[in-house]
């Protein structure tokens, strides 16, 4: 496979690579039957949408098919819309009629939300079945298609049902991301300018320089350089951490405000859009509570700014928005696993009460 870079998740006897590069359908196939091994049959997810836009994926199911028995495409509804237990119901409804045993495999293919339902669908399906990652979208590659962390929404909040089950391939084809709309490749470089922040200091330092284009286009070999070191942060914290016990905690730098303004919008706000402003709420109360400086809060903006990503945090955190804090998947007790920014490329859990988060977003 001519993979521009291949990177391991080492979770011993469930250890996986990620394909990083610009594949072929056929290429792309191989990669993905050799992970999967013997099956009676693959069920490929695919988003909607990616089915309508992308000339890329029949080719991969055609490539599929020549290769594993058995292979059947079912579409999910686009974009976030399909991470409901009513959607997964139905999913699993389908893989029963088509009769999939344990032995069977799904794959699939499209951004998070796609990604997220095709995993969460393999850990629930008959109790767990193995499933492989086609990510279309940056803001999938560089983070949620890697890690094994499975969920869907509820009305009271994002990610609240969900499941830990590793895929057994992941292939980021960066052809995918020639046809992405440029408010998707913006939301995707929030992530990556969260992994700056975390672990790769080196990662904000890149994005501060590179020539980046009104609709948000990079150069090939700095998208191919950003998901690597991405991806790498990412395997690395996991796999130390799988089950987010200790220093797994540290990927969701921005997602406690995140999420609750994700939610609030009714996901009109995309995932990485609402990450971006929930890492300038982290480190607006990190200032307060003395960690971080005010000089790492406007290294963040500029950035943000830069890259055409929304920063107007302020007017978005009503009442209401920071009432949804209280549901965060990560509140322990009264008390949520809070992650500030101590400096570029650091780190710092603390336990915050979400009367403290209102309070002084309220305040502010």
């Amino acid at each position: 496979m001519s993979a521009m870079t291949k990177i391991g998740v080492e979770l011993g006897a469930r250890r996986y690579d990620v394909h990083i590069g610009a594949f072929s359908a056929d290429e792309t196939a191989a990669a993905i039957a050799e992970a999967l091994g013997s099956v009676t049959g693959v069920a490929v997810l695919v988003d909607e949408a990616v089915v309508a836009k992308s000339p890329r994926v029949a080719p991969v199911i055609a490539a599929l098919s020549a290769r594993l028995p058995n292979v059947n495409r079912f579409d999910l509804r686009a974009g976030e819309t399909c991470k409901t237990l009513s959607e997964i119901e139905r999913t699993t409804e389908w893989l029963a009629a088509q009769g999939y045993d344990r032995r069977g495999a799904i794959v699939g293919i499209g951004g998070g939300a796609a990604t997220d339902h095709a995993g969460f669908a393999a850990a629930v399906y008959l109790r767990g079945v193995r499933f492989a990652l086609l990510p279309t979208t940056l803001l999938a590659m560089v983070d949620a298609s890697v890690g094994g962390k499975t969920a869907v929404d509820l009305p009271a909040g994002k990610n609240l049902v969900g499941a830990f089950h590793q895929p057994t391939s992941v292939v980021a084809d960066l052809g995918f991301l020639e046809t992405l709309p440029p408010r998707e490749i913006r939301a995707g470089l929030a992530e990556v300018v969260k992994c700056g922040f975390i672990a790769d200091a080196e990662l904000l330092t890149i994005l501060e320089a590179a020539p980046v284009t009104p609709d948000a286009r990079l150069p090939t070999a700095i998208v191919a350089d950003l998901v690597a070191r991405a991806v790498r942060v990412k395997a690395e914290v996991v796999a130390e951490d799988e089950h987010e016990g200790g220093r797994r905690a540290i990927l969701n730098f921005g997602h406690t405000v995140g999420h609750a303004l994700e939610a609030a919008s009714g996901y009109g706000l995309l995932h990485g859009e609402a990450v971006g402003l929930g890492m300038l709420a982290a480190l607006s109360l990190g200032e307060a509570r003395g960690v971080g400086t005010p000089a790492l809060t406007a290294r963040a903006r500029a950035l943000l700014t830069r890259l055409g990503l929304p920063t107007d945090l302020a007017p978005r955190l009503s009442p209401e928005v920071l009432a949804r804090v209280t549901v965060d998947k990560k509140r322990r007790g009264g008390a949520i696993k809070f992650v500030f920014c101590s400096a570029a490329g650091e780190t710092k859990l603390v336990d915050v009460s979400p009367t403290e988060i209102a309070a002084h977003f309220l305040r502010a």
